[in-house]
């Protein structure tokens, strides 16, 4: 018997490839990410569900983030990083502890990134990186759709600066 865990990685390594095959047959990406999920509340269901996802907690605040606030032009005056923080620690467990580097939620996951990262190429790269990831494997981060598809939106623009 294959253990989900190794069953899940697998299936999660297909679904990054643009044609993914097995013995032969070839599947489409949606059927892969099907599949994917289908484990996933399989383990669910049977208690034997893996903890949290693991993200860097500026990938965990962007998601957070996104799906709070895809369909404003501007956060809120009142928004800090504490309350980001609290949500974002019930539905991810973080892989980097330090918090030191974002001090406001615009620092973190910029509303206009070509103007917030103008003169800081670096910045804007590692920014990239991370909302590339993000939308890989949006189905296992995301619980609204929408925030997905302005986040797909937001990818495309920072792809033109």
């Amino acid at each position: 018997m294959i253990p989900s865990e190794k069953l899940l990685r697998y299936l999660e390594d297909l679904a990054k490839e643009e044609h993914p095959e097995i013995n032969g047959k070839e599947y489409s990406q949606s059927q892969v990410i099907l599949a994917e999920r289908l484990v996933r509340d399989l383990q669910k269901a049977i208690g034997i569900a893996s903890q949290k996802p693991k993200l860097s907690r500026r990938r965990a605040f962007i998601v957070i983030l996104e799906e709070l606030y895809y369909d404003v032009p501007k956060y809120p005056n009142d928004l800090t990083l504490d309350g980001i923080h609290r949500r974002a620690s019930q539905r991810f467990e973080f892989s980097q502890r330090s918090l030191t580097r974002f001090m406001t939620p615009e620092d973190v996951h910029p509303k206009d990134p070509c103007l917030f990262y103008e003169n800081n190429g670096l910045k804007m790269g590692n920014y990239k990186v991370a909302i590339a990831h993000l939308l890989s494997y949006s189905h296992i981060y995301f619980q609204i759709e929408e925030a997905v598809g302005s986040l797909k939106k937001t990818y495309t623009e920072i792809l033109l600066c």
